[in-house]
């Protein structure tokens, strides 16, 4: 009960925003009376929480969870940005969910959210970068910090050209790709 629940609110939040979700059509696509809400959460706010954090960790165990940390900084960032691709592709909901923490009027959302998302990916890139350039994979003139940012950022963006209207006009635009969006390549 618990988990459609949670799967619904994610799917209606990337749908509606978190301003426009109604808790009563949540209760009804989740098959649960509107109070029974109330009883897993205590308001609206912390179910939206709930959800993102629930949506990070999923994201994070589906890219992370069977990356080897004894690659080299190139494999595990394309298993990253293929694992990536994947979870997306599946789970849309929690990447438009990222994506809209980031959006004017959310700002109590994403100064509890931002930190959290971000710290882990960033931590870990860095200490990679620092790794392999010690390694002479990577320049050590690198800016490490700068590189970490960037990486991420072109993820983020990759990401998003899979599931926003926008973004998919502007990879195909860029990239000359014609047909479907589909992350084989």
């Amino acid at each position: 009960k618990r988990e459609r629940l949670l799967r619904e609110a994610a799917l209606l939040f990337a749908e509606r925003g978190f301003n426009q979700t109604d808790v009563a059509e949540l209760a009804s696509r989740a098959g649960v009376a509107k109070g029974s809400i109330y009883n897993y959460f205590a308001s609206k706010e912390d179910l939206y929480l709930y959800v993102c954090r629930d949506g990070m960790e999923r994201s994070r165990q589906a890219v992370y969870g069977d990356l080897n940390s004894d690659w080299d900084i190139f494999r595990q960032l394309e298993h990253i940005f293929r694992q990536g691709v994947q979870f997306v592709q599946t789970y849309p909901e929690y990447l438009i969910l990222y994506d809209n923490i980031a959006s004017a009027g959310m700002e109590r959302f994403s100064d509890q959210m931002s930190l959290e998302v971000e710290k882990h990916t960033a931590d870990y890139l860095k200490a990679l970068l620092r790794r392999d350039m010690q390694k002479g994979l990577v320049r050590d003139d690198l800016d490490v910090n700068l590189s970490a940012f960037l990486i991420n950022s072109l993820y983020i963006v990759f990401m998003t050209g899979l599931v926003s209207s926008h973004f998919k006009i502007r990879m195909r635009e860029y990239l000359e790709i014609e047909g479907p969006l589909n992350g084989r390549a």
